[in-house]
């Protein structure tokens, strides 16, 4: 736990949060969590749930009638071929994370991670005693990675490969080409590989989300995580997943059942509901995109400021040019000047440096609000 430390992007938040209840006007942007409300079927299967008493434990896995949704779901939408048996139900994906890194890393070992990347991936590589290798994708180039970029980090050591798609905080989604380097990469170096597709409904400028599961020649060696968080808007339910071969699920089993038991109850059935919300989804994924062009024209119309569009997720991934400044202090500038929290992009690791992270799961207004202060400020 020395080794590890806490995780920034909590961190800022509840200091957003500590000071709005200390009455600053405040404009918070560090939270990855979407601002549209739970579906209404969603919400109406809980009560229903909870009122036929679906209120005690259930296998450690997960519900079957919910399994077999996700199943049928990563079939049909990703073409990733898994067996109930091959299911985890967690409460949030972020248990899956740590499921796998505690399960298959040990001292010695060596995990790779393209970063900027989030930053739990890190801490749970060093809570399992493992090293943590970073991989640093470049601004100029869009976060793109290569074979060759992998390569010059691989050892003998080396033993996972951790891949989220879309990026959080890049809104990078991945091409063809780079799926196809990654799973040359791991195969040639007898690698597991976590695939994060947390992001996967928030796509935009017709992308299309490549499931490295769904490549016969690699499935055997990944674990595929996701949850509902971002898709259906049900952060605070806390329902994520793990989809792997059954061998690697019976593993991550065991630390299930002696750690957080079960998912609870009623939330899972709930669940089932939430895979049937397409138009739900749809409509925030819209929202988003409206949002993204609002904050990526605005931030780029500001004098030393350059913002990719994001191709994926909620995110603006930012560099500013201000004073030799590094992003941890940009941050604290803008904060002090203009009351707008950002994460500086070195909370994500290599390749940050000089950028900052701005979550445009916000409502507009505050977004307005948020680019009239930055001209302001930089203008």
């Amino acid at each position: 736990m020395k080794r590890a430390g806490g995780s920034p992007t909590v961190a800022l938040n509840a200091k957003g949060i500590r000071m709005r209840e200390e009455g600053i006007d405040i404009l918070s942007f560090a939270a990855g969590e979407p601002d549209y409300d739970t579906p209404e079927p969603v919400k109406a299967a809980a009560i229903e749930a909870i009122r036929q008493n679906d209120t005690h434990y259930t296998s450690a896995a997960g519900t079957t009638a919910l399994r077999r949704r996700i199943v049928r779901k990563l079939r049909e939408e990703n073409g990733i071929d898994v067996s109930e048996d091959g299911i985890i139900v967690t409460p949030g994906a972020k248990p899956a994370l740590f499921a796998a890194m505690m399960c298959f890393l040990e001292p010695g070992d060596e995990c790779l991670v393209l970063t900027p990347a989030y930053p739990s991936y890190r801490s749970g590589i060093l809570m399992a005693g493992a090293g943590y290798v970073p991989v640093p994708l470049r601004f100029e180039d869009g976060f793109r990675v290569t074979r060759k970029m992998l390569e010059a980090k691989v050892t003998a050591r080396s033993k996972m490969l951790i891949v989220c798609n879309p990026c959080n905080p890049t809104g990078h989604v991945l091409s063809a080409e780079e799926v196809r380097d990654i799973a040359d990469f791991v195969l040639a170096h007898d690698l597991l590989l976590i695939a994060d597709e947390i992001y996967e409904k928030l796509i935009y400028d017709g992308r299309e989300h490549l499931s490295l599961g769904a490549l016969p020649e690699i499935s055997d060696r990944v674990i595929t995580l996701n949850g509902l968080s971002k898709s259906a808007a049900m952060t605070g339910w806390r329902i994520g997943y793990s989809a792997s071969s059954p061998s690697l699920a019976r593993v991550m089993l065991k630390f299930q059942q002696n750690s957080l038991n079960c998912t609870a109850a009623f939330t899972q059935t709930a669940s089932v509901a939430a895979f049937d919300c397409a138009a739900e989804t749809e409509a925030m994924r819209l929202g988003y995109l409206r949002r993204r062009d609002l904050i990526c024209d605005g931030l780029n119309a500001i004098p030393g400021i350059t913002c990719p569009r994001a191709e994926g997720a909620f995110y603006a991934f930012f560099r500013v040019d201000h004073r030799g400044m590094s992003a941890g202090e940009l941050a604290e500038y803008i904060l002090e000047k203009e009351r707008i929290l950002l994460v500086p992009g070195t909370a994500f690791g290599e390749g940050g440096e000089g950028c900052l992270r701005m979550s445009f799961a916000a409502d507009e207004a505050s977004l307005h609000e948020a680019l009239r202060r930055l001209g302001r400020l930089f203008g």
